[in-house]
């Protein structure tokens, strides 16, 4: 979770650069955080809404550097 908190720092992680592995991590970690900002908002003040885009579009381009793996994959095989 590491990695995970140096983007939140507003570092900019290319996420094509990274192993299999990561991405699956970097991708629990992204879920669990949404959730958990999800939760605040409902039981209390949560002040920074924009997260919760930056965190949903962050899930969707780790989803499509896997897809993308994937497919390559497929041909290759």
């Amino acid at each position: 979770m590491a990695k995970a908190e140096k983007k939140k720092a507003g570092k900019k992680v290319n996420f094509t650069e990274l192993s299999d592995a990561e991405l699956t991590r970097y991708h629990g970690d992204f879920r669990k955080e949404l959730q958990e900002i999800r939760f605040s908002m409902v039981t209390s003040s949560y002040t920074n809404n924009a997260r919760v885009g930056t965190l949903r579009k962050d899930i969707a381009r780790i989803l499509t550097v896997q897809n993308q793996r994937k497919k390559q994959a497929a041909v290759k095989a």
